[in-house]
């Protein structure tokens, strides 16, 4: 069994896997929890406490991604004493099978290439991959299954606590479902601002992304995956529809594991 861990800005998602024949990675379980300032043993005991839960089989290797430096030691370290070896940890220089055109690889984020990779062993180039997370990433692979780049913005939480944290008046509001375009009361149009507005911003830039690839003149089909906590509350909103799964960036670990290293 193969354990994936993706360190995110607020959670912490952890998968555990098993290969088909055809090295294929299929989920046996998964879970997260907060992301804060762990020891390894706070760490392994955690993961261990869940994996208990679900009755995970043996461990025999792990990998792990992660977005933020200061917590990679510790979640390699955590995940080297579950398992009984170091870690294979998602970085530039990897075998990823497509290619990477931004102005410093190095730099882009591990969770946009496990996503990317995850994407394009489920369907065909060219895609766009939206994880809505602390920040709203939409990453963009063009027909040569080359990473064109990414599109960041604030995350709809962050956006919205962000809001209610700096109006004095605000203080928390929680967001109603499928809210009318006009509110009728603060809660109602905060909520239409931060859902219908975040909905027409993605809807929006696919647009855009479209005529930048030129897919709609060339009548080529633009797959759109999502993955992210947020995307949810968006989904009923959106003109686009996306294949979503919350487990795509844990898939995309586990397909990378299986390009750069024997499978056990």
């Amino acid at each position: 069994m193969l354990l994936a861990v993706d360190v995110g800005n607020s959670n912490i998602s952890v998968g555990v896997f098993r290969f088909t024949d055809a090295r294929m990675p299929v989920i046996v379980c998964h879970f997260k929890f907060g992301t804060h300032n762990y020891t390894p043993d706070e760490l392994c005991a955690t993961i261990d406490g869940f994996l208990r839960r679900f009755d995970a089989m043996q461990l025999h290797a792990a990998v792990v991604s992660s977005v933020v430096p200061q917590m990679t030691a510790a979640v390699c370290a955590a995940a080297e004493s579950l398992c009984g070896t170091k870690p294979f940890v998602i970085s530039s220089g990897i075998r990823t099978g497509f290619g990477i055109h931004v102005k410093n690889p190095e730099q882009l984020g591990t969770d946009i290439v496990s996503n990317v990779a995850a994407a394009l062993t489920l369907t065909a180039a060219p895609l766009v991959v939206l994880d809505m997370g602390t920040a709203t990433t939409i990453s963009v692979v063009d027909t040569e299954k080359t990473i064109l780049g990414a599109i960041i913005i604030p995350g709809l939480q962050l956006s919205l606590r962000t809001l209610c944290d700096t109006a004095a008046q605000l203080g928390e509001i929680p967001l109603a479902e499928k809210p009318e375009l006009i509110g009728r009361d603060t809660r109602t149009a905060i909520s239409s601002g931060v859902l219908n507005g975040n909905a027409l911003m993605i809807d929006g830039f696919i647009r855009n992304i479209r005529e930048a690839l030129g897919t709609k003149e060339s009548g080529t089909s633009l797959s759109l995956f999502a993955t992210g906590g947020s995307y949810p509350a968006v989904e009923p909103l959106l003109r686009n529809r996306f294949t979503y799964s919350d487990t795509l960036t844990l898939f995309g670990e586990a397909i990378l594991f299986a390009q750069n290293n024997k499978i056990f």
